[in-house]
């Protein structure tokens, strides 16, 4: 049986048990501002971004990491398994799936051996699509099954997230002057969400934040039981205590999942959506 194994990139948000319990590995993003290029995860954080934004920063650039340096991770995961199954963030928001076919063709023969899948997502929508992966190995599938089941998840994921204003999200060029002037005159918070593999603005919730909060659960999961019970994530950046214990509570009072799983978002994402930004990923019946 081969020895298989499962790596994404460091946007999957994926809390390190989850990432120790079934061997997954990442490979990191760079975030550059001003100040310098930091490594995400292992040098930057999500409130790392928002002090810098907070005492001055304009904006910050975001790469995926470079086809040379996937080459080389993927070079040393083959000697100690069969197969690599790298799952990334969506190529129609990141070049980092590019990057990785190009890792892949730079090793000849052995590239072979190294299975790229476009999730279609990010933030723990791809969490939900590696931890599926990582079970199968643990059940002793084969890399082709592995491989068409997550290219078939991708349709079941929902993945989406409610800003706390739209501050960020303009000066990351993902809603235009406009809807951002609007979104600031009349207190509207936006929600985002995956579809296609782009990230879109989805709908609003107009007034004060934690309605609104409890507004976006309730629409989320007003199909609930079309929702797949066995996990959730509850991913934010910068969320409050409160905050999450609101979310929570509401997740609770609508719906029994066998696993609420809150997470914080890497500074990747964080840096693009603004604090008190959280989300809810679930996948689809």
């Amino acid at each position: 049986m081969a020895k298989i194994c499962i790596t994404t990139d460091c946007v999957c948000d994926l809390p390190d048990a989850m990432l120790k319990k079934y061997d997954i590995d990442l490979v990191y993003f760079y975030i550059e501002t001003d100040t310098g290029r930091f490594k995400d995860v292992d040098e930057i954080t999500a409130d790392n971004v928002f002090d810098y934004f907070r005492s001055g920063g304009s904006r910050i650039f975001t790469e995926a990491p470079p086809a040379d340096e996937l080459a080389a991770f993927f070079t040393e995961k083959l000697s100690k398994y069969d197969e690599v199954i790298h799952i990334s963030i969506s190529e129609k928001i990141s070049n980092s799936v590019g990057n990785a076919r190009s890792a892949k063709e730079k090793l000849g023969e052995l590239g072979k051996r190294v299975h790229i899948v476009d999730s279609g997502h990010l933030s723990t929508g791809i969490g939900h699509m590696v931890l599926r992966a990582a079970e199968m190995v643990q059940n002793g599938a084969a890399v082709e099954k592995i491989v068409s089941e997550a290219e078939a998840m991708r349709m079941k994921i929902s993945t989406s997230f409610m800003a706390y204003n739209a501050d960020y999200l303009y000066r990351n060029d993902k809603v235009s002057k406009t809807v951002h002037q609007i979104c600031t005159v009349f207190n509207i918070h936006p929600v985002l969400g995956m579809k296609d593999g782009y990230l879109k603005l989805k709908s609003f919730h107009i007034g004060k934040y934690e309605k609104c909060a409890v507004r976006y659960v309730r629409k989320e999961l007003k199909n609930h039981e079309r929702i797949n019970k066995k996990r959730l994530f509850i991913t934010h950046a910068g969320g409050t205590v409160s905050d999450i214990k609101l979310a929570r509570s509401e997740v609770s009072r609508i719906a029994k999942f066998d696993e609420v799983i809150v997470t914080k978002a890497s500074a990747t994402i964080s840096g693009n959506s603004g604090p008190r930004t959280f989300g809810l990923l679930y996948i689809e019946e």
